[in-house]
């Protein structure tokens, strides 16, 4: 099993259980009341089931188990086929499992980006970056469900169609598609229990630590607060962006290596990118720049102004190549004198 096979587990799965979306942008709409209810559903609903992947040429057999009550979200997703893989989830928190001999390179965050908890007002309302209606309804594991066709206005962002179930707004199924409508990837339930009770064992890992490779990765917004509380002030910022992109979170730290670096994460209200600055390393240079693609997910990595950039998101290659070509170091009060 591949090292970037294993990065779209966790990509997919993560995908799957948190839509960055901003209940509440478009009053009295219908769309509006069906992606409210397709958010409350993914967090607030328990609920186990079987799940497909499905992205070039390769099919991925996951179960899930997703718990929510007053002690918050809990949920475990365990591989059907192929060598043993577990992703756990408890709160932000997320544990990866990796059975036998296999490899997994977890580089800029690239999975717990999917976990943003994003406060809704920090978001720009999705509409203006995308055209949205309403499908025929279809069934999905057995299930009813209205389909939900949401369109790019531009190249800068995929394209997405959910498959919502009619009495709890739950999402069954979600594809992935490019600007010009063609398939990406797609998630699918192939059968699933809803609001059914879950038992503490059932989330519980069937991999011991001492027999699998662990990565825990922690939530990637730092800041502190919700509702109004201002975001810190970015040392970096694009000089432009692809409409309808606003700032969502900044954050800073120590890498493993212990150097600095500031993480930026920005988002329309559905598609994200985040920004990983740190100064660069000798023999680090503008020759090393690239653009590398792990399924939808592009990631760009290149030298801006004598520090290393990476831009990641699941997002087209022309997002992550034009963010990064517009970056650049505000100039503080200081340097100005």
């Amino acid at each position: 099993m591949s090292a970037g096979r294993n990065r779209v587990l966790v990509g997919c799965v993560l995908t799957l259980v948190v839509v960055g979306f901003s209940p509440g942008a478009w009053a009295d709409d219908e769309v509006d009341y069906w992606l409210d209810r397709m958010v409350r559903a993914i967090e607030t609903l328990s609920y186990r089931g079987t799940l497909v992947h499905m992205r070039d040429g390769h099919v991925d057999t996951l179960h899930i188990v997703h718990s929510a009550n007053q002690q918050g979200i809990r949920e475990r997703i365990a591989s059907i086929d192929g060598p043993p893989r577990e992703v756990l989830r408890d709160g932000k928190q997320v544990r990866v499992l990796l059975g036998g001999d296999q490899s997994m390179v977890v580089e800029g965050g690239i999975g717990s980006r999917l976990l943003p908890n994003l406060p809704p007002n920090r978001l720009s309302r999705p509409i203006l970056a995308y055209r949205m209606s309403f499908g025929d309804n279809e069934r999905v594991a057995g299930l009813y469900a209205r389909v939900l066709e949401i369109r790019p206005r531009d190249q800068f962002r995929y394209g997405h169609r959910f498959w919502l179930e009619e009495n709890t707004g739950m999402l069954l199924r979600s594809a992935l598609l490019d600007h010009e409508g063609n398939y990406l990837q797609q998630l699918t339930f192939v059968n699933i229990e809803l609001g059914v009770p879950i038992a503490d064992s059932e989330l519980e890992p069937e991999l011991s630590a001492s027999e699998a490779l662990e990565i825990k990765m922690g939530p990637a917004d730092q800041t502190t607060g919700t509702g109004t509380t201002e975001l810190a002030r970015p040392t970096w910022t694009p000089r432009m962006l692809p409409d309808g992109f606003r700032l969502a979170s900044v954050s800073r730290g120590l890498n493993s290596d212990g150097e600095e670096f500031e993480h930026l994460l920005f988002s329309d209200g559905l598609a994200s990118f985040s920004i990983y600055i740190k100064s660069a390393r000798s023999g680090d240079g503008p020759d090393s720049e690239r653009i590398d693609a792990i399924g939808p997910v592009h990631v760009f990595t290149g030298t801006v102004e004598d520090h290393r950039v990476t831009v990641v998101g699941e997002v087209p290659s022309a997002t992550v190549a034009f963010v990064a070509q517009q970056l650049q170091r505000r100039t503080t009060a200081k340097e100005q004198r």
